[in-house]
């Protein structure tokens, strides 16, 4: 028996992360609304009861999912070069994000773009952005030599750069330009990366720290 319970918790370990996995897959697919605990279960290939006995609810899952999310992100910062400003960092990640999720298509977020907000009711979305926001936050204040306790630029900055990625996906929906070019990738990534050059080309005067 002693045996056993290092292998049975090495399983709920797997299941659990196949759990997340699924779910930050499907909420990027067919976003927060769109996806139900029965669809991230089947794509895991369990049972939906076995994702009860590891998340209490959506919600519990998808700031579980979001986590994971965050830590790619966060990874990406801590192994970065030291001479790369945040804005490089962030260039290169949304970069990667947007070259990742390109196949797996835009679509589901076509009528939320065209909302009053394309992040109303998606969870998922508003943790993993405020987390991004955080980070970004803490770099901005390491390049701007500032105390974001006393200063507000970096976070200001930040969710200018974080809230690019809605603004770019929303001119590709056809807002502003009247012109969609959702479904053209090519198009989302210059579009996505356009948002974080023009914000480095406003504030990059502001960095201090020596690269």
């Amino acid at each position: 028996m002693t045996i056993q319970y290092p292998k049975r918790n090495r399983k709920k370990q797997i299941n659990r992360e196949r759990l997340i996995e699924s779910a930050r897959v499907l909420f990027s697919i067919h976003g927060y609304q769109g996806t139900t605990l029965d669809d991230v279960a089947t794509k895991a290939g369990l049972h939906v009861q076995t994702l009860y006995r590891h998340f209490k609810n959506k919600d519990d899952l998808a700031i579980e999912a979001a986590k994971f999310v965050i830590e790619q992100c966060r990874e990406r910062f801590e192994a970065a070069p030291r001479d790369q400003s945040t804005f490089q960092i962030w260039r290169g990640f949304i970069s990667r994000a947007v070259i990742g999720l390109a196949p797996l298509g835009w679509e589901h977020k076509r009528p939320q773009l065209h909302s009053a907000s394309s992040m109303m009711n998606n969870n998922f979305l508003l943790i993993v952005y405020s987390g991004f926001e955080d980070i970004l936050t803490e770099y901005l204040a390491m390049d701007f030599q500032l105390d974001p306790k006393h200063d507000q630029l970096p976070r200001l900055v930040a969710s200018l750069l974080w809230s690019g990625n809605e603004a770019a996906l929303k001119r590709c929906a056809g807002l502003d330009t009247g012109i969609d070019v959702l479904n053209d990738d090519e198009a989302v990534l210059a579009a996505s990366l356009k948002v974080i050059d023009d914000v480095e080309n406003i504030f990059k005067g502001y960095i201090k720290r020596p690269h």
